[in-house]
Parts: structure tokens; C-alpha cells; sequence
């Protein structure tokens, strides 16, 4: 009965923490850039289990000593994994020319104050008094684009290339390009807050190329890629944890008053 009261109490901690991440899936959904969390569940078998097996499968055990039978019911269930969903999110349009947004795989990146690089797929830039492109977090985008002061309009086409209008001029100056990073594992990336993520050795190095090539998508002007939260699937899982977890609450209930009456009886 006790085997009973853990495994009930694993499920109530895994649904407290399923529960967690739909909330914060449902507080970031008009988060720009931001991608939704998925959790994967997996049941928990004895040791037992494998002791036996590796025990049958000895030539050294006589077969008149190998157990015949053995639990294989399970011992209740853990987190698995925790993933992101890197799907694309809703565009929506602002008309700021400072924001962009990304239609396919890539990221934007931007320099760290230490000097390493980040990603994001969140494109509400801004400039700086020197008219440095920066990330809402005031870092700058890599490679450097600089906006001149006497600009009065700034215009970025698909391919990401970076042009501005200046006074009466009949044709705009180019001034920079974007390049876009593209991963061939972007669940491995690493996030670390402000919906930036580092590479790590799951996601692999970054690829890059200029926005339209290699599959790493085009650029949008004056439009935002919002979070790819479905806020009724999330408020769905919502009412199916929360059952869930009603459920396993009853579990602990029930073994404790099987635990209770089996006190009572006379010995």
C-alpha cells in the first residue's frame, strides 16, 4: 500500500508541473516570439524488473533458482522532457519599420555584452541615439546595421537587405544586411530568458545565410511573429490536468484509508 501512496504522489508532482508550464504557455501568448513548452511523460518501472531480467538471462543461476514471477506493473510516472515548440507563430502586422518578423526557420541574432552570441525570433527592434539597430533588451543586432541620423525612411526587403531614404534622394542607400541563423536541432537550443536561446552541442552550430536561402525563411517589415500559443488547446490540457490531478489526490485518499482500516483490525 505504500507502493500505492508513491505513485500516486509522483503523478501529483508531475501534474504540478504540467500545470505550471500551461500557465506560463497562457501568460506568453501575446509574447512576441515566444514558443510554447511540451512536456512528455513516462511511467516508472521497479528495479526489480531489470534485476530479473538480467537474472534469467545469467548462465551462472540455476534455472531451479530464477524467479518465476515478478512486478510488472509500473511505480507511477516522471517527466520524461520538457521540449519547446519551434512551429511557426501568428504574423501580425504593425507598420513600425523597426519590426520584423521571420516566415521560416532562422533567427535573428544579436551580440551579447560578453561578447557571444544569441538568438531570437523576436524582431521588435529599436534604435539607439546612434542609430544602432538593438533588440528590445538593447543589444545589438549581429551583423552591426546602422541607421543614419538624417534618414527619413528605412526599408528592408525580403532577402533582408537594409536600405534608407535620405532627404530628397531619388534612390534609397543600401546600408546593411541581415543573416539569418538556422539550426538543424532548434529544440537543443538553450533558453535563456528575454526569448533569447545559446547554441549547445543538441542543436548543433548555427548555419547561416541571408534571409530567402537555405530554407532559413524571409524577412517581413512592419509586422511581428507573435507566440504560437493555441490558447484553447492550452485551456483544453488545462481541465485535463487539473483532473488528473483530482484523481490522484483520491488515489492517496483511498490508500490511506485502506492503510487506516488495515490498522484497525485486531491482530
Amino acid at each position: 500500500m505504500i507502493s500505492q501512496l508513491h505513485m500516486a504522489k509522483s503523478a501529483t508532482f508531475v501534474f504540478q508541473r504540467k500545470m505550471q508550464m500551461i500557465a506560463d504557455n497562457i501568460a506568453n501568448s501575446n509574447t512576441v516570439g515566444h514558443k510554447r513548452h511540451l512536456m512528455n511523460m513516462e511511467s516508472l518501472f521497479p528495479q526489480v524488473f531489470e534485476r530479473v531480467i538480467s537474472e534469467f538471462e545469467d548462465p551462472n543461476v540455476p534455472i531451479g533458482k530464477k524467479r518465476r514471477t515478478y512486478n510488472e506493473y509500473g511505480q507511477g510516472v516522471r517527466i520524461a522532457e520538457i521540449s519547446k515548440d519551434m512551429s511557426q507563430g501568428t504574423l501580425e502586422i504593425t507598420n513600425r519599420p523597426l519590426d520584423f518578423a521571420i516566415q521560416g526557420r532562422g533567427f535573428f541574432q544579436v551580440r551579447m555584452p560578453d561578447g557571444t552570441l544569441a538568438y531570437t525570433r523576436a524582431g521588435n527592434f529599436h534604435q539607439d541615439q546612434n542609430g544602432n539597430i538593438l533588440d528590445p533588451n538593447g543589444h545589438p543586432m549581429e551583423p552591426p546595421i546602422r541607421i543614419p541620423q538624417n534618414a527619413t525612411e528605412v526599408i528592408v526587403n525580403e532577402e533582408g537587405r537594409v536600405f534608407v531614404q535620405i532627404n530628397n534622394e531619388p534612390i534609397p542607400r543600401e546600408v546593411g544586411q541581415f543573416n539569418l541563423a538556422m539550426f538543424t536541432n532548434e529544440q537543443g537550443l538553450r533558453a535563456v530568458g528575454q526569448n533569447l536561446y545559446y547554441e549547445t552541442a543538441s542543436s548543433g552550430e548555427p548555419l547561416l545565410s541571408e534571409p530567402g536561402r537555405d530554407a532559413t525563411g524571409r524577412v517581413r517589415q512592419r509586422a511581428l511573429e507573435f507566440s504560437n500559443v493555441n490558447i484553447i488547446e492550452e485551456m483544453m490540457q488545462m481541465l485535463i490536468t487539473n483532473r488528473s490531478f483530482e484523481i490522484s489526490i483520491k488515489a492517496i485518499k483511498s490508500a490511506d484509508d485502506i492503510l487506516k482500516a488495515g490498522s484497525d483490525i485486531p491482530k
